[in-house]
């Protein structure tokens, strides 16, 4: 599973308790799951941290797939669908989506509702019921 940024915010606590322990859940419920991040997700969580080394300490124990012309003519599919009705979700939410599709990955994010525009994708939400924040 493709684990989206919010995954990893939640993950670290630092929006609330309960949505850590969400997080945690969701591991633990899926015990023999491969989880990796995107470069996307690796560059949005890096805003957040110290130094490049803080980064790849946290992120350590998921792989990490990059971004090739496969994803880039995936993900320019979806821009296209999605600006074209009027949905469109953002440049890196469609990277994330775009990766995940060419990685046959659910994605994993607090944003179902989003994600969900992206025809084909895949998406589990880790939250058990929506907060507002």
């Amino acid at each position: 599973m493709l684990l989206d940024t919010d995954f990893l915010i939640d993950l670290g606590g630092t929006r609330s308790s309960r949505r850590r322990t969400e997080a945690l859940a969701f591991l633990a419920r899926h015990p023999t799951e491969a989880f990796c991040v995107s470069r996307i997700t690796w560059a949005e969580f890096a805003e957040g941290a110290v130094s490049i080394e803080d980064t790849g300490l946290a992120l350590a124990g998921f792989g990490c797939l990059e971004i090739g012309e496969a994803t880039a003519w995936i993900a320019s599919r979806i821009a296209r669908r999605l600006k074209h009705s009027g949905q469109h979700i953002g440049d890196n939410d469609v990277w994330q989506a775009a990766i995940a599709l060419e990685h046959d990955l659910a994605l994993v994010t607090g944003n179902a509702r989003h994600f969900t525009r992206v025809v084909g994708l895949r998406v589990r939400s880790h939250r058990t019921a929506p907060t507002g924040v």
